[in-house]
């Protein structure tokens, strides 16, 4: 009788120490970007994102002057165009900007801000995913920001919650 009790204690413990292990294994819960409406001019397809305040509007590099861009709030260069968004004429244009340039799918601003630096698109993005670039109006110093993904894995949803993470850059921007 003893041993039934002990098989059956010895069942009820690894039941509830599976199911709390299994527990702890949950997703993250991401937090959305919950400021003001946002207008983002976008180089290439507009991006899925969870929040309904942001909107692109999707433009071509030939658009990309200061009369403009003085519209929107930021501008989203997406991968597909990173090897012409690293042209040297286009330096300037980050550079002199009042608003922030976000290069999406690559960890280095650098060959947008040096006229003499090609972009290498065999490079693998490590540590950051996406870089943003805005030259200080106080100082002339450049900002900058990087952003990686959760646990480094390309998901739809971690795609998405970096996103939220750079729209919140965006609006502490306008503060």
């Amino acid at each position: 009788m003893n041993k039934l009790k002990g098989k059956i204690f010895l069942c009820f413990i690894l039941t509830i120490l599976t199911v709390a292990l299994t527990a702890c294994t949950s997703s993250p819960n991401f937090e959305l970007y919950e400021g003001h409406s946002l207008r983002i001019a976008v180089v290439g397809e507009s991006p899925e994102v969870k929040e309904e305040q942001v909107r692109f509007t999707e433009i071509s590099f030939d658009e990309m002057t200061s009369e403009e861009l003085k519209s929107y709030d930021a501008v989203f260069i997406r991968e597909d165009n990173l090897s012409e968004a690293a042209e040297s004429q286009y330096a300037d244009v980050y550079l002199n900007s009042t608003i922030p340039f976000f290069f999406i799918g690559t960890d280095n601003f650098v060959p947008f801000t040096e006229k003499d630096l090609e972009y290498d698109k065999t490079s693998n993005w490590t540590g950051s995913y996406a870089t943003g670039v805005l030259k200080s109006q106080e100082d002339d110093r450049l900002k900058k920001w990087e952003y990686g993904l959760y646990n480094d894995e390309k998901t739809d949803e971690h795609i998405k919650e970096m996103y939220s993470r750079i729209f919140k850059t965006i609006d502490e921007l306008h503060k």
